[in-house]
Protein backbone atom coordinates (compact mmCIF):
# COMPACT_ATOMS: atom_id res chain seq x y z
CA UNK A 1 0.00 0.00 0.00
CA UNK A 2 1.48 3.33 -1.01
CA UNK A 3 1.10 6.46 1.06
CA UNK A 4 0.68 9.54 -1.11
CA UNK A 5 3.34 12.12 -0.38
CA UNK A 6 2.52 15.76 0.04
CA UNK A 7 3.49 18.22 -2.62
CA UNK A 8 6.34 20.68 -2.14
CA UNK A 9 3.84 23.50 -1.63
CA UNK A 10 2.09 21.57 1.13
CA UNK A 11 5.38 20.84 2.92
CA UNK A 12 6.34 24.50 2.59
CA UNK A 13 3.01 25.59 4.05
CA UNK A 14 3.37 23.13 6.94
CA UNK A 15 6.91 24.36 7.70
CA UNK A 16 5.83 28.01 7.57
CA UNK A 17 2.89 27.30 9.92
CA UNK A 18 5.15 25.49 12.39
CA UNK A 19 7.70 28.33 12.26
CA UNK A 20 5.00 30.96 12.83
CA UNK A 21 3.53 28.94 15.69
CA UNK A 22 6.98 28.66 17.30
CA UNK A 23 7.56 32.39 16.80
CA UNK A 24 4.20 33.16 18.39
CA UNK A 25 4.97 30.84 21.31
CA UNK A 26 8.45 32.17 22.08
CA UNK A 27 8.50 35.79 20.85
CA UNK A 28 7.27 37.74 23.91
CA UNK A 29 9.52 35.96 26.38
CA UNK A 30 12.67 37.95 25.65
CA UNK A 31 11.28 41.23 26.99
CA UNK A 32 12.80 41.12 30.49
CA UNK A 33 16.04 39.56 29.26
CA UNK A 34 16.55 42.52 26.89
CA UNK A 35 16.30 45.03 29.74
CA UNK A 36 18.32 42.96 32.21
CA UNK A 37 15.60 41.89 34.65
CA UNK A 38 15.89 38.36 35.98
CA UNK A 39 12.98 36.03 36.58
CA UNK A 40 11.67 32.48 36.21
CA UNK A 41 11.94 30.91 32.78
CA UNK A 42 8.56 30.92 30.99
CA UNK A 43 7.08 28.03 29.03
CA UNK A 44 5.89 28.69 25.48
CA UNK A 45 2.29 29.98 25.25
CA UNK A 46 1.56 29.81 29.02
CA UNK A 47 4.43 31.84 30.48
CA UNK A 48 4.91 31.21 34.18
CA UNK A 49 1.33 30.14 35.01
CA UNK A 50 2.66 26.68 35.86
CA UNK A 51 4.51 28.24 38.81
CA UNK A 52 1.21 29.17 40.51
CA UNK A 53 0.44 25.55 41.47
CA UNK A 54 1.22 26.12 45.15
CA UNK A 55 -0.29 29.59 45.23
CA UNK A 56 0.58 33.05 43.99
CA UNK A 57 1.95 34.19 47.34
CA UNK A 58 4.31 31.17 47.48
CA UNK A 59 5.45 31.99 43.94
CA UNK A 60 6.07 35.65 44.84
CA UNK A 61 8.00 34.71 47.99
CA UNK A 62 10.17 32.24 46.07
CA UNK A 63 10.89 34.83 43.35
CA UNK A 64 11.76 37.45 45.97
CA UNK A 65 14.21 35.07 47.65
CA UNK A 66 15.76 33.94 44.36
CA UNK A 67 15.79 37.13 42.24
CA UNK A 68 15.73 39.98 44.74
CA UNK A 69 13.38 42.95 45.09
CA UNK A 70 12.49 43.21 41.37
CA UNK A 71 11.80 40.35 38.95
CA UNK A 72 9.92 39.74 35.74
CA UNK A 73 7.43 36.98 34.99
CA UNK A 74 4.74 36.30 32.40
CA UNK A 75 1.00 35.82 32.80
CA UNK A 76 0.49 33.95 29.59
CA UNK A 77 2.19 36.14 27.00
CA UNK A 78 1.87 39.34 29.07
CA UNK A 79 5.04 40.53 30.85
CA UNK A 80 4.49 41.44 34.52
CA UNK A 81 7.01 43.14 36.80
CA UNK A 82 7.12 41.99 40.43
CA UNK A 83 8.31 44.66 42.88
CA UNK A 84 9.05 44.23 46.60
CA UNK A 85 11.05 47.44 47.12
CA UNK A 86 8.94 49.79 49.26
CA UNK A 87 10.47 53.00 47.91
CA UNK A 88 9.88 51.85 44.33
CA UNK A 89 6.30 50.85 45.17
CA UNK A 90 5.72 54.30 46.67
CA UNK A 91 7.11 55.93 43.54
CA UNK A 92 4.92 53.78 41.29
CA UNK A 93 1.68 54.12 43.27
CA UNK A 94 1.97 57.67 44.59
CA UNK A 95 4.42 59.87 42.71
CA UNK A 96 4.19 58.52 39.15
CA UNK A 97 0.64 57.18 39.12
CA UNK A 98 -0.77 60.00 36.97
CA UNK A 99 1.94 60.11 34.34
CA UNK A 100 2.93 56.48 33.76
CA UNK A 101 0.89 53.94 35.69
CA UNK A 102 -2.73 55.07 35.30
CA UNK A 103 -4.23 52.01 33.61
CA UNK A 104 -4.81 48.56 35.04
CA UNK A 105 -5.33 45.27 33.17
CA UNK A 106 -8.70 45.04 31.43
CA UNK A 107 -10.62 42.19 33.03
CA UNK A 108 -13.67 42.60 30.80
CA UNK A 109 -16.08 43.01 33.71
CA UNK A 110 -19.70 44.08 33.21
CA UNK A 111 -22.42 45.38 35.47
CA UNK A 112 -21.64 47.06 38.81
CA UNK A 113 -18.01 45.89 38.86
CA UNK A 114 -17.32 47.73 35.60
CA UNK A 115 -17.07 50.99 37.59
CA UNK A 116 -14.89 49.62 40.42
CA UNK A 117 -11.99 51.82 41.50
CA UNK A 118 -9.45 49.10 40.72
CA UNK A 119 -10.74 48.81 37.12
CA UNK A 120 -10.97 52.51 36.18
CA UNK A 121 -8.66 53.98 33.57
CA UNK A 122 -7.29 57.34 32.42
CA UNK A 123 -9.40 60.39 33.29
CA UNK A 124 -11.95 58.45 35.35
CA UNK A 125 -9.13 57.07 37.52
CA UNK A 126 -7.59 60.53 37.99
CA UNK A 127 -10.96 62.05 38.93
CA UNK A 128 -11.83 59.34 41.48
CA UNK A 129 -8.31 59.25 42.94
CA UNK A 130 -8.28 63.02 43.46
CA UNK A 131 -11.67 62.76 45.19
CA UNK A 132 -10.62 59.84 47.42
CA UNK A 133 -7.07 60.95 48.30
CA UNK A 134 -8.07 63.53 50.94
CA UNK A 135 -9.93 60.80 52.82
CA UNK A 136 -6.75 58.77 53.25
CA UNK A 137 -4.29 61.32 54.63
CA UNK A 138 -2.07 60.20 57.50
CA UNK A 139 -4.00 62.38 59.96
CA UNK A 140 -7.35 60.87 59.04
CA UNK A 141 -5.99 57.34 59.08
CA UNK A 142 -4.62 57.92 62.61
CA UNK A 143 -8.13 58.90 63.71
CA UNK A 144 -9.40 55.49 62.66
Amino acid sequence: MEVPLLSVESWTLICVCIALLALYGYAPYGFFKKIGIRGPKPWPFIGTFHEYRKGVHVFDTACYQKYGKVWGFYDGRQPVLGVMDMSMIKTILVKECYSVFTNRPDFGLNGPLQDAVAIMEDEDWKRVRSALSPSFTSGRLKEV
